[in-house]
């Protein structure tokens, strides 16, 4: 009886009970207990017991409270902590994924923007959604660094964006490949490309800047022409595998090819006769796209005028704005575009512009050649038809971007990913081996090998919501499903 007497008295410290107050710890309690054992008589004994115990059963409800209330905290606590692995989980895996942002809505015919050749429902395609939320999963070219000056997701081309060196492009050594089907049978008419001269459409007679329709068509058709273009370059010139020379490829060419198309595919690609010309094709028009096609193509000409563009893609993008939501009204955003129009504008009537710009392209050319020139086949002619084919190329679509940036719209370039699943909305099937009905291949969840060309879009922040036109479908390679290659 004494030591169960005793025991509460132990169990009170730290808890708020009555006894806390004692002061006393289990030994003083005991000595109490005997001398009131000797003082009190039987039934005032069992009175006074019964009145400890009954203070003991109150402290034990009070601490039994208190620690379901600390039971409840935690668990919350825990809930919480859940919530927050998942949010930063998913936050993480759509900035690393740029697919991740790129759901599709409706979307309603307007009307045909790319040849007939490509597809049937290639066409002008319409939404009213910004271009930041699921129609992208990226800023748009003229918001994105430079891969080959800056850190890009998943794009840089820095030696340390690849955990391991790069792997050895062990090519198929037998001389049987898969028969060549041509992709196309236009002659790849470069010719007569004037690539001196430029003379952007906005500075044309009658050119209405305004006419944001007409010019949404017009720069359709001339990127579905360079991405013409680029494709029958990678025929022409660097469409035969050479085992030899491909096994022995600088460090920074595989880094590149690999950067743009799959790791682990980069040099199956490279070594089939059939998709060969596809990678080299990728490689130009990534390089368009990315260093281009762009609002910087006039920086270095001004730099008052470079800082003046730089400083509003800034506002228009924060540093901190990684998922590619938009925090500026579009009335804002158009605005803050048309300021840089003007500025291009401008810059376009000082003298020697035109010098400059066919600098720039000599550049471009010289840089894109690096990658370019040891898959070619004839890499040790720099003087050889294809430096000349390329060089018309990179001027047509420099040409291109002064025209795109001198009108007050938007501009976006995705390029499908590896493993992103087949949308015949927004892609069309170049694959020679798997073909089939587009609706049938994305119902039996065919994935993207190699997208080509980018899907482009175009946004009118003058109008609210942001009109929104697909000008161009993403030209891809196909993959079967996994359920088909296991």
């Amino acid at each position: 009886m004494q030591q169960r007497a005793a025991s509460p008295a132990e169990s009170s410290v730290g808890s708020p009970g009555h006894s806390i107050h004692n002061g006393k710890d289990g030994y003083e309690n005991e000595n109490n207990h005997e001398s009131v054992s000797r003082t009190l008589s039987p039934q005032g004994m069992i009175k006074h017991l019964q009145s400890e115990l009954e203070d003991s059963h109150i402290r034990i409800a009070r601490d039994t409270g208190v620690i379901n209330n600390l039971h409840e905290k935690v668990t919350e606590l825990e809930e919480l902590v859940q919530k927050q692995k998942i949010t930063i989980s998913n936050q993480s895996r759509a900035i690393s994924d740029r697919r991740s942002l790129r759901k599709q809505s409706p979307m309603a015919a307007v009307f045909p923007m790319t040849p007939h050749y490509h597809h049937p429902v290639q066409h002008l395609l319409s939404c009213h959604q910004p271009l930041g939320h699921a129609t992208g999963h990226s800023p748009s070219p003229s918001m994105v660094p430079s891969p080959f000056h800056s850190p890009q997701s998943n794009r840089s081309f820095n030696s340390n964006i690849f955990e391991q060196p790069p792997p050895k492009f062990e090519l198929p050594l037998g001389g049987s490949f898969p028969a060549y089907t041509p992709i196309l049978r236009d002659p790849l008419g470069l010719a007569n490309v004037n690539r001196d001269v430029f003379i952007p459409l906005s500075a044309a007679p009658g050119h209405d800047p305004t006419d944001f329709r007409g010019a949404m068509a017009d720069f359709s058709t001339r990127f579905q022409e360079l991405m013409r273009k680029s494709e029958v370059f990678g025929q022409t010139h660097a469409n035969f595998p050479n085992i030899f020379r491909d096994s022995h490829l600088e460090d920074r060419v595989k880094e590149y090819l690999m950067a743009i198309s799959n790791r682990a595919q980069a040099s199956v690609l490279l070594g089939n006769a059939t998709t060969r010309c596809c990678l080299i094709t990728k490689a130009v028009n990534f390089y368009l796209v990315e260093e281009v096609l762009r609002i910087t193509v006039v920086r270095g000409f001004d730099t008052s005028t470079d800082l003046e563009i730089g400083q509003i893609q800034r506002q228009m993008t924060p540093a901190d704005n990684l998922d590619g939501q938009l925090d500026t009204p579009l009335t804002v955003r158009h605005l803050m575009i048309m300021a840089m129009t003007t500025h291009l504008g401008s810059l376009t009537k000082k003298p020697g512009f035109a010098d400059f710009c066919h600098q720039k392209t000599q550049s471009h050319v010289a840089k894109l050649w690096q990658y370019i020139r040891p898959l070619s086949h004839n890499p040790a002619n720099q003087n050889s038809q294809a430096v000349i084919d390329l060089t018309a190329i990179m001027s047509e679509a420099q040409s291109l971007a002064l025209d795109m940036h001198m009108v007050p719209l938007e501009y976006k370039f995705d390029f499908p990913e590896p493993g992103e699943h087949f949308d015949p909305l927004t892609m069309i099937n170049r694959d020679s081996f798997i073909v089939g009905d587009p609706q049938t291949l994305k119902s039996n969840e065919t994935r993207v090998g190699l997208g080509i060309t980018p899907v482009v879009r175009i946004r009118n922040n003058s109008e609210s919501p942001g009109d929104i036109k697909l000008i161009y479908l993403g030209n891809v390679l196909l993959k079967l499903p996994r359920k088909h290659t296991a």
